[in-house]
């Protein structure tokens, strides 16, 4: 199994399985995108493999990446988040059978964002004092998620973006994409190698994000502070896609930073917006922005109300 820049993954889970030595939970965050779910799948086929090293060619591990593994469990959830009866009926109780065809079994709780305290309560006795045989993964996007009992009981491991060179790769080896389809993809989502992929098969938020960028870089270079506000609150509707904004906007303005000294490269998904920029704005000017832009960001990972962090944000780029 391929896993791309994901040594931080790679390097622990493998020398557990060298070992024989497994940490019975996990904890996986990362931005969307980033691969939390590739390396949960990662974790359990060397739980599972036949040749204890995620071989991907024997049996338990093709089940396991075609979804079809009676020992791989996807706990589902019974609405928006998990609650305390889906954790107790569905993990903790199930916990306690013997696997279907393994030795071992594992349960693999996604997006655990929002879940209430008292769901998390229901799993510490059983990840403090689990059966041999039981596996836990959860993921999401940060470890604010997860009650500081619950996290002293797991092994935590972050999930980064993957390199820009090792992105545009992963998108070669499907073989569906074409170069220039890929330089668009990585110019605009960096090395986000989930989100690259929805938006080359045709993602209409992640489109809507990437026309929103373009939009506010020509608001910026001609300090229309009302449309760079309409066209930031269009994107205000979530966090997360107003995360995705902004992140994508940093970018052009660092392009156009990096541009005052020179630089022909261009991270961002607006190369002509980042030029404009740097001949139009000091480059004291550029640095405010791209700082004003990576503090809104960051608010709205803390619950910052997404429409008042936009209308914040266009005061601030369009003074």
């Amino acid at each position: 199994m391929k896993l791309y820049s994901k040594e931080c993954i790679e390097r622990p889970v493998s020398a557990m399985a060298k070992s024989g030595r497994f940490v019975h939970s996990y904890i996986i965050t990362g931005e969307k995108g980033t691969g939390k779910k590739v390396a949960a799948k990662y974790i359990a086929m060397q739980l599972l493999c036949d040749n204890h090293n995620a071989c991907g060619q024997c049996r338990q591990c093709r089940r396991v990446l075609n979804g079809q593994h009676p020992d791989f469990i996807t706990v589902e959830k019974s609405g928006r988040i998990y609650t305390i009866n889906d954790v107790r009926t569905k993990v903790v109780d199930d916990s306690y059978t013997a696997p279907n065809d393994c030795e071992r079994k594992v349960y693999f709780l996604p997006d655990c964002e929002g879940w209430m305290d008292a769901a998390q309560d229901a799993l510490l006795k059983i990840t403090e004092d689990p059966p041999d045989t039981a596996y836990f993964i959860f993921t999401a996007v940060n470890k604010n998620s997860f009650l500081p009992t619950l996290i002293s009981r797991s092994m935590t491991l972050e999930v980064p973006e993957a390199t820009r060179e090792n992105c545009a790769q992963a998108l070669r080896d499907t073989g569906k994409y074409t170069e220039e389809q890929i330089s668009e993809a990585v110019g605009s989502f960096g090395g986000n190698i989930g989100r690259c992929m929805d938006f080359l098969d045709g993602d209409a938020d992640l489109k809507k994000s990437a026309d929103a960028v373009k939009k506010a870089v020509e608001a910026m270079i001609t300090g229309d502070e009302y449309s760079l506000a309409v066209t930031l609150n269009s994107a205000a509707s979530s966090r997360e896609e107003m995360r995705s904004v902004l992140e994508m906007l940093s970018r052009v303005v660092r392009d156009a930073a990096a541009a005052r000294y020179g630089s022909k490269t261009f991270l961002g998904c607006s190369a002509g917006g980042a030029m404009r920029m740097s001949e139009r704005i000091s480059s004291g000017r550029l640095i405010a922005m791209y700082d004003a832009i990576c503090e809104a960001s960051y608010r709205c990972t803390r619950n910052c109300n997404a429409q008042v962090a936009a209308a914040v944000l266009s005061g601030k780029l369009c003074r």
